[in-house]
């Protein structure tokens, strides 16, 4: 009887097919619709959305506090926030009906976070 050592071309073959396998389901896994990256892009968007909600939230908060405070000058009548170095919104402020308009700079577009959505949003402060 032959003493055969190593492997069998047929368990080779099965073990490629193996492999592909599973380097097609890890690459579906990463970038499919639901893949990782996709999904780590998306958080990445909500998170610098939500920054910014909060960033012109706080903004209005503070010239609420001003309002009540009435500590606005006659040359307070516009505020803008900036997120990473660029501006993405601008808030006017109205003294005589206590108010602030915010205004989303072009090419930013905010889900409701906070209240803010995609456009104009008019905050009464009283």
């Amino acid at each position: 009887m032959k003493n055969n050592k190593g492997i069998t071309l047929i368990a080779l073959v099965i073990t490629i097919i193996v492999l592909l396998i599973l380097a097609g389901v890890s690459i579906a896994m990463l970038t499919g619709e639901n893949g990782i990256l996709t999904k780590a892009t998306t958080a990445r968007d909500d998170t610098s959305k939500s920054q910014i909600a909060d960033l012109i939230n706080i903004e209005l908060n503070d010239i609420a506090a001003d309002m009540l405070a009435k500590s606005l000058d006659d040359s307070d009548t516009s505020r803008t926030v900036t997120y990473n170095g660029e501006t993405v919104a601008t808030i006017t402020i109205t003294k005589n009906t206590n108010s602030a308009t915010v205004a989303l700079e072009s090419g930013v577009t905010l889900s409701n976070n906070g209240g803010i959505t995609n456009g104009v949003v008019t905050a009464a402060k009283k």
